[in-house]
This record gives structure tokens, sequence and C-alpha cells, in this order.
């Protein structure tokens, strides 16, 4: 995992104790350079404090911010301030710009804490720019759609076909019937991308064995998961990242959920 910072010194030591390698933490000073960052196809997540080196500029950091956030972002943001009045205030105004967390100093950012928020944002960020982002799933109906977002943020949590369905509000023949008039994949074929996802952001973040990967992915074991990630990406487990990028990734499984002929 790529993670760039705007940080001070003490914040940042904090987060490069999180993330040893083989994670990368880099940072930058100027706070222009860091917002460039959210483009960056090789950045996983920005963390930012908005109030570094003073409270004089955070208006104009934000704004900066606000502009980079308009566009179609890469990366997730992350504000990391501290227990203050204005710190507060920089956070509410991250908050709306679309930051997918706070993390306050002294309060949630120890070492395993800040694991794991960095790894549940960047997989929902890398999910929504998947299902969302590609704009899938705009002709199927609002239930339908919001239980196949879930789906691929938590697919530990929908272990079957009938799972989704009963989340979704409506029954499994229903469900396929949806999926096909919007061209998409039948539903156990979106249950399998999505556990895939799930899988190679695991692996893409490292710090995980491919038991664990696949126990957290929702796989009964890890030769299920080498055998389905296998079938949907033609790619290995191990390929992930040095062969299968997160951008090729996303290409792969996009073209899966979208509706064959023969599906």
């Amino acid at each position: 995992m790529h993670i760039h910072c705007c940080l001070p010194s003490s914040a940042l030591s904090q987060v490069e104790r999180a993330f040893p390698p083989p994670h990368r933490v880099s940072c930058s000073a100027d706070w222009n350079v860091a917002v460039a960052r959210l483009r960056d196809p090789a950045c996983d997540a920005l963390i930012v404090d908005p109030t570094i080196g003073g409270e004089g500029a955070t208006h104009q950091r934000l704004t900066a911010l606000s502009a980079a956030s308009g566009e179609s972002r890469r990366a997730p943001i992350v504000g990391y301030v501290s227990v203050t009045a204005s710190a507060v205030k920089a956070a509410h105004s991250l908050a709306r710009l679309g930051a997918s967390e706070i993390v306050v100093r002294g309060v949630d950012d120890s070492v395993a804490a800040l694991r794991r928020t960095l790894h549940r944002v960047v997989a929902d960020h890398a999910a929504a720019r998947l299902v969302v982002g590609s704009n899938l799933l705009a002709a199927l109906p609002a239930a339908i759609a919001d239980a196949i977002v879930t789906l691929f943020r938590r697919p530990e949590r929908v272990r079957s076909v009938s799972d989704l369905a009963a989340s979704a509000g409506t029954t499994r023949r229903s469900l396929d019937r949806y999926l096909a008039r919007a061209g998409l994949a039948p539903a156990r074929t979106l249950l399998a991308c999505a556990r895939a996802h799930a899988a190679f952001q695991l692996l893409a973040a490292g710090g995980v064995r491919l038991s664990g990967a696949a126990r957290l992915a929702g796989y009964p074991s890890a030769r299920a998961l080498t055998r389905e990630f296998r079938a949907l990406t033609g790619q290995v487990p191990s390929g992930v990242p040095s062969r299968l990028t997160s951008d090729l990734f996303i290409a792969t499984v996009t073209r899966r959920l979208v509706r064959s002929d023969g599906a």
C-alpha cells in the first residue's frame, strides 16, 4: 500500500509505524503537491491535517482540496487531526469534501486502529470506484443497487445469492431478471467478483497470508480463493500486485460484471 501524507512529524511517525515496509509512506510539506496525489494511480490513500503549519492557511488548503475533490480522484482522503477547536472545524469541512474517515490523534490512532481504518477506507473506495464510478448499476432499482454496493464493500456478510436477494428485498429469480434487464451478469457472478475484489484489496495491501485473505473475503479455503480468482482474472493470487495491478484488476472484473451471451 502507498500512503501519501501531509502531516506534522509526530503524526507522520505514527503512520510510518502502522505501515512499515513493504508498505510505502511518503510525505509532502507542500499542500498542493500532496493534494495532487489524489490523481496518482500509484497512491492508495491521502492522509492530511489541514491545520499543519498554522491555522491561517487552513481555508486556502481546504479550497485547494475542494477543487481536486471535484475531479475524478483516484485515492480516498483521510483527515488526521488533533483535538482543538480549529481542527474539529477543519474536520467538518473535510467530511463535507468527501473525506472517507476522520482520525483523531490520541483517540483512535493506535497502530492497530490506523491499520484497520486505512485498509477499510482503501477497500471501500475501490469498491465504490468499481460498481458506482463505473455506472454499472444505473439501470437497477435503488434497493438492488444498494445491496450490490454493500456486497462489494462487505462480501463476507453475503454468503449466497439468497442473502443478496434478501438484502435487496426481492427473490433470487427476480434479482437475476433485474440484472439481466440491466445488462449485468447473474448474481452468482457478482458474488464471485465481490469476493475476488475483497481478496485483491487484502493481498495488495500486504501483511496478510493467502489463508487470511480467503477467510476475510468470505472464501471457505485458500484453495477456493485461488481457484475462483484464477477463473475470474486469469491470474493466481500470488500475482497481486506485481503482475495484476489495481487498474488491470478493475478492468478485468468490470468486464465480468457485464452480461455476456453465455451468462
